[in-house]
C-alpha cells in the first residue's frame, strides 16, 4: 500500500507537533517534513533533537522542499502564512488541509481561486463532532423562530489563543443565521459595552472566555420565554482536531481540484 505523504506547516507549534507525531504513528501516512518561521530558534535542526517528533528530518524555514515532497500539506498557521503556502502548493500540485482560524472573507475568496488548481479542504474546526454541531445549529435555528427564541453563543479556550471570538464560534453564528435565512454580519453582537440598548429581535450574541489550557468549549443557546435549549461541544484535548485533520488529508488525497469542507468528508464520502 502506497502511503500518503504529508507535510506540516508550523510544525513546532502546538497543533503542528501533535499532527507530526500522529502522522508518524499512522501506517497509512508518511511524514515527509515540516517548516517553521525563519526566525524560529530550531531552524535546520533535526526534529528528534528538539522535540518529541521521532524524525531525523531537518526543520526548514523554506516551505517549498516539504511541500514538493507531499501529497497533502496540513496548515494550522496564520492567515497570511496560509495564503503564501497555498501559492507554493498550487505550483506543486499539492493538496492542502487548512485549519487556520481568523481568515477573512477576502482571504477565503483567494483560497477558493487556488482551489481551481488543487484540492483544498478548509474548516474553522477539524472536529467531526463540531461539524455535526454546525448542522444541528442550522436545523434548530430554522425550527425556532426569532420572535420566540434568542440565540447566544459562548466559547472558552486556552489562554494562548489570540483570535476572539473563535473561528468555530463565528462559524456556529453563520449556521445559526443561515437557519433563519439571514447573514451573521447583520445579526452578530460582539460587544454590548459600547452602547446601552435593549436586545433586538434576531440578534446573535457572543461571549468569550480565555484561560488555562482548555482545548475548546462551545455552547449555542436558544433562549425562549419558558425554556432554553443548549447545544454544547466540549473538547477534552487537541486529539480530536488532529484526528479530523488527518481524516481530511486522507479524504483530500483522493480528490481532484476543488474547495471542500468537513461536511463533504462527513456526508459525501
Amino acid at each position: 500500500m502506497t502511503k500518503i505523504k504529508i507535510a506540516v506547516a508550523g510544525c513546532l507549534g502546538r497543533m503542528g507537533q501533535e499532527l507530526s507525531k500522529k502522522i508518524i504513528a499512522n501506517n497509512k501516512l508518511e511524514f515527509v517534513g515540516g517548516f517553521e518561521h525563519k526566525k524560529h530558534k530550531n531552524i535546520n535542526k533535526e526534529f528528534n533533537k528538539v522535540s518529541e517528533i521521532q524524525s531525523s528530518n531537518l526543520i526548514h524555514s523554506n516551505p517549498t522542499p516539504s511541500i514538493k515532497l507531499a501529497n497533502v500539506l496540513i496548515d494550522f498557521t496564520t492567515p497570511q502564512s496560509t495564503l503564501e503556502n497555498i501559492k507554493i502548493a498550487s505550483l506543486n500540485k499539492t493538496a492542502v488541509v487548512i485549519g487556520t482560524t481568523g481568515i477573512s472573507g477576502a482571504q477565503k475568496n483567494k483560497i477558493k481561486i487556488f482551489s481551481k488548481k488543487i484540492p483544498i479542504l478548509m474548516s474553522s474546526n477539524m472536529s467531526l463532532g463540531v461539524n455535526l454541531l454546525f448542522n444541528l445549529v442550522k436545523q434548530t435555528s430554522s425550527a425556532l423562530k426569532e420572535t420566540d427564541y434568542d440565540i447566544e453563543i459562548a466559547e472558552t479556550h486556552h489562554k494562548h489563543k489570540k483570535d476572539a471570538p473563535s473561528g468555530t464560534a463565528l462559524s456556529l453564528g453563520d449556521y445559526a443565521a443561515l437557519g433563519r435565512k439571514t447573514s451573521l454580519n447583520k445579526s452578530k453582537i460582539l460587544d454590548r459595552t459600547k452602547k446601552l440598548s435593549l436586545r433586538k429581535k434576531g440578534d446573535i450574541g457572543f461571549s468569550v472566555t480565555r484561560g488555562g489550557e482548555i482545548a475548546g468549549e462551545h455552547t449555542v443557546s436558544f433562549i425562549g420565554e419558558n425554556d432554553r435549549i443548549d447545544l454544547v461541544h466540549k473538547a477534552n484535548n487537541r486529539s480530536i482536531f488532529v484526528k479530523g485533520a488527518l481524516d481530511a488529508a486522507i479524504f483530500l488525497s483522493k480528490k481532484k481540484s476543488g474547495f471542500y469542507t468537513m461536511n463533504d468528508l462527513l456526508f459525501n464520502k
